[in-house]
């Protein structure tokens, strides 16, 4: 036993002894992740902190304590993740951790591990860091390797002469990115504005001048968390050859002596270790299960050149597939995500020519996924400008999504796949075929853009520059350039990506004085066009010839270029893509939206949901008050979200109410999803009138419980307006709104294809709010719906017709039904219910102004009819039948705190207009471990019958 005993430390002890020195060693070239255990300090001593509310905030210096030391960390790694795991501060999330941690952004850290490594007869043995965040001097033993100053970029290292077997520590002396964005604005004779963020944003100055997540110095959506870390992988490369780093590829179709061909163009990037190298081999390329046109020559290039004084080559080589041997990559709603794997092969010459006892060093092979399709942006021009709008395999598509920040502020925590993946999934089933990775985030993880392909989700791709101007001195230029070679080179092959655009806001913000640059403005104009015309439009377009690269995001797209780079008017909507915020007027109001040719951002905000604030269960209603009040980064402030709400509803008046800030809440997701209803419909139904394309409202998702834009809160769960979305964004709909001419008009909306007409009948009903029971219908029986369009069915003076019968707006509103018509032989069959297309409801007057006689309560009962837990996904799946005794307007379901062990949890429909006394609604929710049994009680429902009657 005592023997077993000694065994078993002697193995723990030797396990330890491994991972802590990481003696590497191996006879093939590779790319070894090192899981090293790392330990983080600071340099100086920390702060110690205290909590803060609001008023205390201001220049509080707290005393210094002893040095922190963290223990056993892994890579991806952040200073404040590292800090929240082992206790020594709070979550950054919760309370005013935001600000109370400020601390920790502006100290200086240091990350140490141990490495042991053998180069034995390797070539090259390079250490590599795919991602550091951002400033730091890098260490193996007493060796400088270098030093980082971009989180975007790659770093390599030479570390042959140190894999010598002893271990030596592996340090990376971080300095902070607060100092340092500081110290860079020292002395510079044109200011780079915007210096600082609004007050209201309780953030940091000078991120415009460094290469760092421009959103973790603060956002008007998002807190500071300006991060310092080892965010992506370390890798040990040894090879004695070449490595091949990036595939990149341009795919086309032709047709050649009467056959169609797709032509793929695959760019190869080696590598030779850091500096200029003879290379002499061989590649081989293959795509699975794909025969190429050709002969065996296509599939093999001999290789006869020398990389350059970096290490590095490029090699061009093309194959060509059958047109008919592969099928397309279809936008999600279009088609299938068909994806092939390419393969490629790297052997050297010298693999076949002697006897070597470790070949494998000699080889270095790589495989990418790729989609056969096309993807045009056209700009053709029209009587009253430009078109601009997405073809893909010669399709238009009617872009609908929404803009996608970074799923953490803390970049190490966007690489969490399983969120990512839940986010990403979220879209594509509410019928979304693009997002739009915003310009102030981060270029993304290899998994987000795989998950994109898989799903068809088109990407809009900014490159990270956003709502500012940038330095265009030779350093920055330098680390830029290399930024976009790097990132564009990794992302380009995959098929989801349709454009690149340089900036976000940066040509509006230059042309319409957002920063006070006026005065300069041929200085700042200089900059823009050194930095983005010059140097990120020439490197996106060597890199990836594939795909239009826009300058800026809102712009002329064509114009904007004829312009010299800044359009007179870069919101012009006649051209390019545009921005449209509206807090002033009524945003319920269908007739204040024209839209433009592309709609790439718009939206309002909301608070999340009451259950979401882990503070609401010890907060009273005046802290949380303050609480979100401090959270709300618009210096706007509440003021749009309390105005939009008392155009419309009933406005909670006692901030000191226990009930306030749930109804509160409610109302404000409410009014959100109205709005932003609207604004969609609106852009929907005028594609042909307006030319209208593009809908991508801000923003998917958020990084903290705030207010914000989000349709998403972080963490998962569904605002009312993500729910809705599954209805507005339906590739077949039917769009009802009051227009201008104080008409109702009503459009079918098909996106789907075919080859044929759809036969569509449509029913109108006019319904008193009070009462089940239909005032009057109206049919319109075969409308004709041809394929990826829309059909005006029908403008129709409903205030009239409601004036002519006696009967006030105010009392009414209209529910439309699309059914598909019946084919025939069908139309005999009275027992088969006609096969329903779409749904939706129309306001003819605001709900704060439904006369008492219709105002009702309704007494709502939820009944649990069936509940199923998967043990094999942990999913709970709960069916829930809803009665409500007479009309009820817009069902709010949620489960109550008590239920804080399920994540993610959502109902197939909320906030829901219920005009039948009985609906089915499916709540599902992940349940680890399936321990809840989900009642009726432990859902909470709301209406806005409750505020009307009171």
């Amino acid at each position: 036993m005592l023997d077993a005993l000694k065994f078993f430390l002697f193995v723990i002890l030797l396990l330890v002894t491994i991972m802590l020195n990481q003696h590497v060693t191996s006879k093939r070239s590779a790319e070894l992740d090192l899981e090293l255990l790392w330990r983080i300090q600071d340099t100086k001593g920390g702060k110690r902190c205290r909590q803060l509310v609001p008023h205390e905030m201001g220049n509080n210096e707290l005393p210094l304590v002893a040095v922190f030391v963290i223990q056993n960390q892994t890579v991806p790694s952040g200073v404040y993740s590292a800090l929240e795991q082992s206790m020594i501060i709070g979550s950054l999330l919760e309370d005013y951790n935001d600000y109370n941690t400020s601390w920790v952004g502006e100290t200086d850290w240091i990350y140490r591990t141990n490495l042991s490594c053998l180069a034995e007869d390797y070539r090259y043995v390079l250490l590599t860091f795919h991602g550091v965040d951002t400033f730091a001097s890098v260490y193996l033993g007493e060796k400088l390797l270098g030093v980082t100053d971009n989180m975007f970029v790659r770093y390599r290292y030479d570390v042959k002469q140190l894999c010598d077997g002893e271990t030596r520590e592996l340090r990376l002396q971080f300095r902070s990115p607060v100092i340092e964005a500081r110290e860079r604005a020292k002395g510079r004779a044109l200011p780079i504005v915007p210096i600082c963020p609004p007050d209201v944003y309780h953030g940091q100055c000078h991120v415009n001048l460094i290469r760092k997540m421009q959103a973790s110095f603060s956002w008007d959506w998002g807190l500071a968390a300006p991060s310092m870390g080892i965010w992506k992988p370390v890798r040990l490369e040894y090879y004695s050859s070449a490595l091949i780093r990036d595939l990149t590829v341009v795919i086309s179709e032709i047709e050649v002596n009467g056959s169609e061909q797709w032509t793929i163009a695959v760019g190869v990037y080696l590598e030779t270790g850091l500096a200029s190298a003879q290379l002499k081999g061989v590649l081989t390329f293959k795509i699975i299960g794909v025969p190429l046109v050709v002969h065996e020559s296509e599939q093999t290039l001999t290789v006869t050149n020398e990389t350059n004084e970096h290490g590095e080559l490029l090699i061009k080589h093309g194959l060509t597939v059958a047109r008919d041997a592969v099928e397309r990559w279809w936008p999600n709603g279009y088609g299938k995500q068909t994806l092939y794997s390419l393969y490629v092969r790297w052997e050297d010459a010298a693999v076949n020519s002697v006897k070597m006892a470790n070949p494998d060093t000699m080889i270095s092979e790589k495989v990418i996924r790729i989609g056969f399709r096309t993807v045009l942006l056209s700009q053709e021009r029209t009587t009253d400008g430009l078109m601009f709008y997405f073809k893909v395999n010669d399709v238009p598509i009617f872009a609908k999504g929404s803009n996608w920040i970074p799923s953490s502020v803390l970049p190490e925590r966007s690489y969490d796949a399983n969120y990512v993946k839940f986010l990403l999934y979220a879209a594509r089933d509410v019928h979304m075929n693009m997002l739009r990775v915003w310009g102030g985030g981060l270029y993304e993880s290899d998994h987000f853009y795989r998950m994109a392909d898989e799903l068809g989700l088109l990407i809009w791709h900014d490159l990270m520059f956003a709502c500012s101007m940038y330095p265009s001195d030779s350093d920055f230029l330098r680390t830029v350039q290399e930024e976009v070679r790097q990132n564009v080179r990794r992302i380009q092959h995959h098929p989801s990506v349709a454009v690149w655009a340089t900036n976000n806001e940066n040509e509006v913000a230059l042309r319409q004085n957002w920063y006070k640059t006026e005065a300069n403005y041929s200085a700042y104009y200089t900059q823009y066009v050194e930095l983005y015309v010059r140097t990120v439009l020439p490197t996106v377009e060597a890199n990836d010839p594939w795909r239009t690269v826009l300058l800026s995001s809102p712009s002329n797209g064509d114009l904007s270029l004829k312009e010299r780079y800044i359009a007179t008017n870069p919101q012009d909507p006649r051209y390019g893509d545009v921005h449209y915020y509206n807090y002033f007027l009524d945003g319920w109001n269908a007739a204040q939206y024209r839209g433009g040719r592309f709609v790439s951002e718009y939206g309002f905000q909301s608070f999340p949901a009451f259950t979401s604030w882990p503070e609401a269960r010890s907060y009273r209603p005046t802290e949380l008050s303050k609480l979100i009040e401090h959270r709300q980064h618009s210096p706007l402030r509440n003021v749009p979200i309390l105005d939009m709400i008392n155009f419309n509803l009933p406005l909670p008046s006692d901030p000191s109410a226990e009930g306030y800030w749930p109804e509160l809440i409610y109302l404000s997701q409410l009014s959100q999803a109205m709005i932003v209803k609207t604004e969609t419909e609106v852009y929907r139904a005028r594609r042909l009138e307006h030319g209208t394309m593009g809908a991508l409202y801000w923003q998917l998702n958020d990084v903290w419980i705030a207010p914000s834009w989000s349709s998403i809160e972080y963490g998962g769960t569904f605002k009312l307006l993500h729910v809705w979305l599954r209805d507005i964004f339906a590739p077949e709909h039917l769009v009802a709104f009051i227009n201008e001419r104080r008409q109702l008009e009503v459009v079918a909306v098909r996106d789907t294809l075919g080859t044929a007409p759809e036969l569509w009948d449509v029913e109108i009903r006019i319904h008193r709010y009070g009462s089940f029971r239909v005032v009057e219908r109206m049919r319109m029986d075969k409308i004709e719906v041809p394929p990826n369009t829309v059909v005006l069915v029908k403008h129709w003076d409903v205030y009239g017709h409601l004036a002519n019968q006696g009967l006030h707006p105010a009392d009414h509103l209209v529910l439309l039904y699309a059914y598909r018509h019946p084919q025939a032989g069908q139309q005999h069959q009275s027992l088969v219910p006609p096969q329903m297309i779409a749904q939706n409801f129309a306001l003819l007057d605001k709900l704060k102004n439904i006369r008492a006689a219709q105002r009702v309560q309704p007494t709502v009962a939820i009944n649990v009819v069936s509940a199923v837990c998967s043990e094999r996904n942990n999913l709970t799946s709960v069916s829930l039948e809803v009665s409500v005794s007479v009309p009820a307007l817009f069902v709010y379901l949620q489960l109550t705190p008590e239920n804080s062990t399920l994540k993610q949890c959502q109902f197939s429909r909320n906030g829901f207009i219920q005009f039948q006394p009985v609906r089915i609604v499916q709540l599902t929710c992940v349940d680890p471990g399936c321990r809840n049994k989900i009642q009726a009680r432990d859902i909470t429902v709301r209406t806005v019958n409750e505020l009307l009657v009171r």
